[in-house]
């Protein structure tokens, strides 16, 4: 189930427990419907309101975090991707398609996580994820068979190799993260059925007029924008709201020049 899913299944069962409310107050005798009742029933409904928000909460902290780290990974690998670009560069000509392909394999993380980027024809159908980190390590093993002529170039070749395996081993991370990521369903749905019965309970001694109607609907609207919006963070390289690829543009535009 997707963010917008996920969303519009709040926004109905929120908004709807309100709808139920509003059905429950008429059947309900006067009786019940006194202020003591109504105190009684708003002091449990503003506890669990508490319990709520305070989840709410740990998944917005939790769901930023993901999103942040994927974000950093990301850019601590452009930043590598350069490094070793350079290094390459200044070993000499026999690294320059070495060079190439390390370009090539950068070039695939934007085909692959942001193909709505990838101008239609500029590549002969969208690589796999697979594909991609066996790429990079033919950029080691390639790199790995360079035949240094001088101590320089042996120093250049080591330190080259170990950015590869920084980069390989980022990447491995960064799949972790966006695999291991996403919010539980059954997180999400406690405390979207706290806050509908908090809805329920509150429409069962609201006035039953437009007014109180439109702002209960303003209510859920919001509360499922909250859900979409975790959801989404929650699943860095996906979605409406996954990471920006400027860090991986820049990187492209440094990579190749001599």
């Amino acid at each position: 189930m997707n963010s917008q899913q996920i969303a519009l299944l709040t926004f109905a069962l929120i908004f709807g427990a309100a709808l139920t409310g509003f059905v429950i107050q008429r059947l309900l005798p006067p009786q019940h419907l006194s202020d003591q009742s109504k105190g009684a029933v708003h002091l449990g409904a503003a506890l669990i309101g508490t319990l709520a928000a305070l989840i709410l909460g740990l998944l917005v902290s939790s769901s930023k975090g993901t999103y942040d780290q994927a974000g950093g990974l990301l850019k601590e690998m452009c930043a590598t991707y350069e490094h070793a670009d350079r290094l390459l560069a200044n070993y000499g000509v026999e690294a320059a398609p070495i060079r190439e392909q390390l370009r090539h394999s950068a070039e695939k993380m934007i085909w692959i996580i942001w193909p709505e980027e990838t101008v239609q024809g500029e590549v002969d159908g969208l690589p796999d994820r697979v594909a991609t980190k066996m790429d990079l390590e033919g950029v080691y093993n390639r790199t790995s068979l360079l035949k240094p002529g001088n101590a320089n170039q042996v120093h250049l070749q080591n330190d080259a190799m170990r950015l590869m395996g920084d980069i390989i081993q980022k990447r491995w991370m960064l799949e972790e993260v966006v695999l291991g990521g996403g919010i539980s369903f059954v997180l999400l749905v406690i405390p979207v059925l706290f806050i509908a019965f908090i809805m329920l309970t509150y429409a069962v001694y609201a006035p039953r007029n437009t007014t109180v109607t439109f702002v209960l609907f303003c209510y859920a609207a919001c509360i499922a924008i909250a859900v979409f919006l975790i959801s989404e963070l929650s699943s860095p390289l996906k979605g409406s709201l996954k990471v920006s690829s400027r860090q991986v543009h820049i990187a492209l535009d440094e990579m190749g020049k001599e």
